[in-house]
């Protein structure tokens, strides 16, 4: 009898936990609450480091891809949003400005200024 007493006391002390366990809420991490749900569309900081790298590479690729003789450059980020994916889409509408550099001189578009007698800007998506 004193191991069927025992038994019964474990069934119920397992019961119990299992009852306090059951009843608490569930809380996240800040960790956890950062992740971002697969697929889903959100906005972005167009100020974010790692936002600002697709930026940068956003334009060089359109000024590669462009027959115009002159770089543009960024004036603003207007909006920014990502994806979670297999890895990460980016979605971006920047306005460009067109500089007085020419594409045919290496340069450093931070040292490029505006062409203002043109004042040429193009809306990007």
């Amino acid at each position: 009898m004193t191991s069927n007493q025992s038994l019964s006391l474990s069934l119920w002390a397992a019961l119990a936990l299992i009852l306090v366990l059951a009843a608490c809420p569930v809380t996240s991490t800040k960790a956890e609450a950062k992740q971002k749900a697969v697929g889903s569309v959100e906005p972005a900081d167009p100020n974010d480091e790692e936002v600002q790298k697709v930026v940068d590479f956003a334009v060089k690729t359109y000024n590669d891809l462009t027959n115009d003789l002159y770089i543009s450059k960024p004036i603003q980020v207007m909006s920014a949003s990502q994806q979670v994916v297999g890895g990460m889409n980016f979605y971006l509408k920047i306005n460009l400005g067109r500089t007085t550099c020419t594409k045919a001189k290496s340069v450093d578009l931070a040292d490029c200024p505006f062409n203002e007698q043109l004042n040429q800007q193009e809306v990007c998506t």
